[in-house]
């Protein structure tokens, strides 16, 4: 059972697209997907260690409420002004209650 009441955080959860400016400069343009409260944790350096995910990362797990948007890993969350690119987005136990989601902060 999970305490809602630890989703005190709040995340964007947005997709990047390129577009153009006037003189045919790339642009990366920001497409929010989805804004909600979050449960934010660190991920231990054990658990780190047994996903094989190098130490010098910094790897968060981001709990939010289940969402039928369409959450992957081309998207990226923004928390704090900072920016974490997603590598895994988990039906939490497959209750279609909780959707976690880890990612690595963009160094």
């Amino acid at each position: 059972m999970i305490n809602p009441g630890r989703l005190n955080q709040r995340i964007k959860i947005y997709k990047t697209g390129v577009g153009y400016d006037e003189y045919g400069e790339p642009l990366d343009i920001k497409e929010l997907v989805h804004e909600c409260w979050s449960s934010v944790k660190n991920k231990s350096g054990t658990e780190q260690f047994k996903s094989v995910t190098p130490f010098s990362k910094v790897v968060t797990s981001f709990l939010i409420r289940y969402t039928k948007k369409n959450i992957d890993t081309t998207m990226k969350i923004e928390f704090k002004g900072e920016e974490y690119n997603i590598i895994y987005v988990d039906n939490y136990n497959f209750s279609n209650e909780w959707i976690e989601i880890t990612a690595e902060k963009v160094m």
